[in-house]
């Protein structure tokens, strides 16, 4: 019974687990790309995470 109940549940759930988190995940994902970064002496690393902060400052991604 439990078990029927968790998978009734379960994708309300992760709907609003997804909804809750989203801006907590993005600006997390941003910190680990810029200290990926910050460990390489490479441009292309930065201009990848100038892109992705722009395109999340648009709200695209």
């Amino acid at each position: 019974m439990t078990s029927f109940l968790f998978l009734l549940f379960k994708p309300v759930l992760f709907l609003i687990l997804k909804k809750f988190f989203k801006k907590q995940m993005k600006a997390w994902i941003v910190s680990a790309l810029e200290w990926l970064a910050l460990q390489t002496d490479n441009e292309i690393d930065d201009a990848i995470v100038r892109r992705v902060k722009s395109a999340m400052k648009l709200g695209v991604v």
